[in-house]
């Protein structure tokens, strides 16, 4: 097998659909540097930076939105999503000077929570892919999308094995298209906190599950995860 056919293999091989497991919490600006020693004794050497810009859209079939797609720009080393009770989808890019020219998205579609009661945490489904093409809003408005709301995240990814943790601070911008500085505002005080490990789509989750647990337990009582 020459390289042009290995590579090929390799990214047909890929898993882009899997089940993922998160739990959600926040904590105060305050707090931070103490949650960050923590982490930094609990998590694998070393953490990356990112900084990303996520449009929210919805598709309206109902008085709920059943669907919604976020354009994000940013790093893509995380998945930053809210929790909602619907299905979503969202894309991104990297969030600098030169990303808004920039035609490579990731795009994940986001399915509801599994209705495990006696799950510890939440689990949904998800699919990833990556588009180039400098149409994607277009193709956002084709599918019939609104916009709801955006923001800008900027923060720090850590790893515990398969296990990620995503601490970013929530920007808001008070004049829409304008992404300056000067026009963003913090959303809060206090930072988003996200836990999280993909496992394969129909593999068993109890256990993955329980270690997810235990381990946001240790950060207790700087952050609750829920």
């Amino acid at each position: 097998m020459d390289g042009g056919q290995a590579s090929k293999a390799a990214l047909t091989s890929m898993p882009y659909q899997c089940q993922e497991l998160i739990l959600y919490g926040s904590v105060f600006a305050d707090n931070l540097p103490d949650l960050e020693r923590r982490l930094t004794g609990l998590c694998d050497p070393g953490s990356t930076e990112f900084h990303e810009h996520d449009l929210s859209f919805s598709l309206r079939t109902g008085t709920d939105p059943d669907v919604t797609i976020r354009y994000l720009t940013g790093t893509f080393n995380l998945a930053f999503i809210i929790t909602c009770a619907c299905s979503c989808c969202r894309l991104r890019r990297r969030f600098n000077v030169d990303s808004f020219n920039s035609h490579q998205w990731q795009f994940r579609y986001i399915g509801g929570p599994e209705p495990d009661q006696k799950c510890p945490v939440i689990v949904r489904k998800v699919i990833d892919s990556i588009a180039y093409s400098h149409l994607m809003m277009d193709f956002v408005k084709t599918l019939g999308l609104r916009m709801d709301y955006e923001y800008i995240a900027k923060g720090t990814v850590w790893t515990n094995g398969k296990m990620k943790v995503v601490l970013s601070q929530i920007q808001k911008t008070e004049k829409a298209g304008h992404y300056d500085q000067a026009n963003l505002k913090r959303f809060s005080d206090s930072y988003l906190v996200e836990m999280s490990v993909c496992l394969p789509d129909s593999a068993e989750y109890t256990a993955a599950a329980k270690q997810l647990r235990d381990f946001a337990d240790q950060l207790l009582p700087l952050v609750e995860m829920e």
